[in-house]
């Protein structure tokens, strides 16, 4: 029996990866997102290539959304993975980040993983099953976006909380935290600076930015059987740059000056 895989932002450009990468893996694939367009172009896709999906207009903010995109969900069949990819940065700093943005932040980036976990929790702890937030590596570390940041390390933690919690009922909880990932939501900082990548990248030990597809690959080893004693891990998916700095490293040591 093939299971049904329930993907929050799945019309994103990571979201629309994980959704290709876990249908190739198994999956049947219900693609939520609230561009309902960009949705049916990725369950499009996984159809072309043999795969079933479907997809669903929802905003996964809203409780009533929530409730019935996975009441639609559910008529198709067992669900038993759940993948929260919505999320969104707003505020660059502190210095500008109002009341409504801090709001924002944690609403698209919590708050729906919470809310989705909530509707889909009693039938994956019926008969098992894997969830995998989206976090980032701004959850782990600073680096800009604050009340993302914020966000995406409270994710973290309530992940955690989640393993410990549904662990007994089979239920396995794992986090991906990706670095800087070629998606369309850098560019308009692309527009501004072409090198921006470029410097970015000089910064990670494996000198490299991450494709959408590195990340959904991560996403399909922790939804498999091949992760089936892999709960509560928090996966980062930066080409190291969570690990350290090497550039600081150099500062500090002065070895460029030996």
């Amino acid at each position: 029996m093939t299971y049904w895989a329930f993907v929050t932002g799945g019309g994103g450009d990571i979201g629309g990866a994980i959704c290709q990468a876990m249908a190739r893996d198994g999956w049947n694939i219900v693609c939520v997102d609230r561009a309902i367009d960009r949705a049916e172009a990725v369950a499009a896709a996984v159809r072309g290539a043999g795969g079933q999906a479907l997809a669903i207009e929802a905003d996964v903010t809203d409780p009533a959304a929530v409730a019935a995109a996975v009441g639609q969900a559910q008529a198709l069949g067992e669900i038993r993975a759940l993948v929260n990819t919505a999320g969104k940065a707003h505020a660059i700093t502190l210095g500008v980040t109002d009341a409504a943005s801090w709001r924002a932040d944690f609403s698209v980036n919590l708050d729906s993983a919470f809310l989705c976990v909530q509707a889909l929790k009693g039938a994956l702890m019926a008969q098992g099953g894997v969830i995998v937030n989206i976090a980032s590596v701004n959850g782990i570390g600073v680096y800009g976006f604050p009340g993302y940041s914020a966000a995406k390390a409270a994710l973290i933690h309530m992940s955690q909380s989640m393993a410990v919690e549904f662990g007994p009922a089979d239920v396995r909880v794992n986090v991906v935290a990706p670095g800087t990932v070629r998606t369309r939501a850098w560019a308009a900082r692309l527009e501004a600076n072409p090198a921006l990548f470029d410097e970015l990248k000089s910064l990670c030990p494996l000198q490299r930015i991450s494709d959408p597809e590195d990340i959904a690959e991560a996403v399909v080893f922790l939804a498999s059987k091949r992760a089936s004693m892999i709960t509560g891990a928090v996966l980062a998916v930066d080409g190291g740059l969570s690990t350290g700095v090497a550039a600081v490293g150099r500062a500090v040591t002065q070895e460029r000056h030996r």
